[in-house]
């Protein structure tokens, strides 16, 4: 099995765990078992089998390994070599009496009571074995417990704590001057991600396309400033559903969901702030657009800011009563961090490319030289989209001394004219403006917090 396929493997495998291992908070009694039963019932397009269903033994396997062994646990491994034992009838009639004594035993409980009572000697029963004959038999977890579970309805929901949740997406907001043609108009896309509990913008920044490394740049950046999250909600967009993304939230162990395709209910809270984005933010940005303050996408995403934290995060939120300032500080969970230097890594781009005889290789449309070594080899290059100057290079598990642009000028040097400013004879009232009023608050706010080198619950 080829590197591709074994990471889309162990993608899907976490995909399916990721709602158990990211969790930080504690489970209730068998609700564990209950999750494993209802994704067994499920069917899924599982990378390179025909197989549509995965049984809660295999669940429970996938879970020790990555707890075990991390995402490297998640990869497919070769089958050991072994002849198929038959199972003795009174090995299979003691394991058919527990079974219908406790349907919820499950195959490796069956097997550990079986050889713990002298039934059979230990190990010489195989899950898998006997998980097939109780099937043969009619007697599978799937076919002897009922599913009480009633029809699902539509409720309100709100995450228990702080940075529990993260809702994403990308929205249409406005139009800016091209940076290229200035007289035309180019569209800035907006991505945003929302604390469910407390409402508050954890990222939010403007970009001129919606590709993933607008996502993880957005994702990075939050993390760094508030922590990793248990679960990050998004939608089923190209951007969302990419194995880069899969990679990344199963390294850091967090629970990748996408929401039902056809669905959007599940995603009310960002669509409520795109829309008090349009109706509060849009209006005085395309005031700052038309006199000539907001340009570019930095002048915009600095005015941006001024919104955020000037005044959304400083106003009562109509859901909650309160600011989403107040209400995240309502919050006990502690955030869980990662050195800067390791996050980095995570972040970076996989890539596979084969060496062509010169030693070079493409890379987004630039040629690249790597060691001679590796000439007519597959290597695997590690990269940050956003800065091309370090590629490492790896073949079989070693680094190897970074790829070499050939030619970057070709690509990055080219000089965009910047847009002229057009003087405008109009007068106005002498106001700072609705954003300037909202940096100001912002910046003011710095000093409302005391600066304290004291640990909480600590004495001075």
């Amino acid at each position: 099995m080829d590197l591709i396929l074994q990471e889309q493997v162990a993608a899907f495998r976490y995909s399916l765990i990721a709602p158990i291992v990211s969790r930080q908070s504690p489970f209730y009694y068998g609700e564990v078992q209950a999750i494993l039963e209802e994704m067994s019932k499920n069917e899924y397009l599982i990378p390179g089998s025909q197989r549509t269903r995965v049984s809660v033994r295999s669940l429970e396997r996938y879970i020790k390994e990555y707890r075990k062994d991390g995402w490297e646990g998640l990869k497919p491994k070769g089958r050991s070599k072994h002849q198929a034992k038959a199972l003795s009838t009174h090995v299979l009639d003691a394991a058919i009496a527990l079974r219908t004594e406790r349907p919820e035993r499950s195959v490796e409980q069956l097997i550990f009571i079986l050889e713990e009572s002298a039934y059979a000697p230990k190990g010489t029963l195989a899950a898998s074995t006997l998980a097939r004959y109780l099937k043969k038999a009619g007697l599978s977890r799937r076919d002897v417990l009922a599913d009480p579970t009633p029809q699902k309805k539509l409720r309100r929901f709100e995450a228990e704590d702080r940075h529990v949740l993260w809702q994403s997406d990308f929205q249409h907001t406005l139009y800016l001057p091209d940076p290229i043609e200035p007289k035309k108009k180019k569209k800035a896309l907006l991505f945003a991600i929302l604390d469910d509990f407390s409402r508050q913008i954890v990222a939010a920044e403007f970009y001129y396309d919606e590709k993933l490394p607008r996502l993880e740049d957005s994702l990075k950046k939050a993390i760094l400033r508030h922590g990793i999250p248990e679960k990050f909600y998004c939608d089923n967009g190209a951007a969302f559903s990419t194995h880069h993304l899969a990679r990344i939230c199963g390294k850091l162990g967090i629970h990748l969901v996408h929401s039902r395709p056809y669905r959007p209910e599940g995603r009310g809270k960002i669509e409520r702030l795109f829309r008090f984005i349009d109706t509060s933010f849009k209006p005085e940005a395309y005031e700052g657009i038309e006199n000539g303050k907001i340009v570019t996408l930095v002048d915009l995403n600095q005015a941006l800011t001024a919104w955020i934290d000037g005044y959304y995060h400083r106003r009562v939120h109509g859901s909650i009563g309160k600011t989403p300032l107040a209400k995240v500080a309502e919050g006990t969970r502690e955030p869980r961090r990662m050195p800067i230097t390791e996050l980095m890594e995570v972040f970076l781009w996989e890539e596979e490319r084969k060496v062509d005889k010169t030693g070079c290789i493409s890379l987004d449309g630039n040629a690249l030289e790597v060691d001679l070594e590796l000439v007519k080899q597959k290597i695997t290059l590690r990269y940050d989209p956003f800065d091309l100057s370090d590629i490492q290079v790896w073949f079989n598990g070693k680094r190897y001394a970074n790829a070499v642009p050939v030619d970057l000028l070709r690509t990055y040097h080219r000089k965009v004219p910047q847009p002229a400013m057009i003087p405008t004879e109009k007068t106005e009232v002498n106001t700072p403006g609705f954003l300037a009023l909202a940096e100001k608050c912002r910046q003011e706010a710095w000093g409302e917090q005391p600066l304290s080198f004291v640990r909480e619950g600590e004495q001075a």
